[in-house]
């Protein structure tokens, strides 16, 4: 399993992803942006078009992991805007329970 304690950086991907893309088609997707020192330890996420899956890509020490979460009634609350690397294991585990990034719902309860 995934040990959160030694993931780096969380990046979300922005733009749509074919989800019947496997590992070897998101390894190269992300091997033209990233080099391999900085994809260990890194979290890359990947949401369908209709909210309701999302692909992890995660490297570590043992190999590669590609997860995926499917919802059958609901939606994922993906981030309106995405910094890219700005977000916490925290968020990440909010978002695959299909509820919102800490930083979302703090702009919803703005003063």
């Amino acid at each position: 399993m995934i040990d959160y304690r030694k993931v780096k950086k969380i990046y979300f991907y922005t733009k749509e992803l074919d989800m019947r893309s496997g590992m070897q088609r998101i390894q190269t997707l992300l091997g033209f942006n990233f080099s391999s020192v900085e994809m260990m330890y890194t979290m890359y996420v990947f949401c369908s078009k209709d909210k309701r899956q999302v692909k992890i890509y995660y490297e570590d020490e043992y190999g590669s992991w590609l997860m995926i979460n499917k919802l059958n009634e609901t939606k994922f609350k993906w981030p309106e805007q995405i910094s890219g690397g700005g977000y916490e294991v925290e968020d990440m585990k909010l978002l695959l329970k299909g509820l919102k990034v800490m930083s979302e719902r703090r702009k919803e309860v703005s003063y």
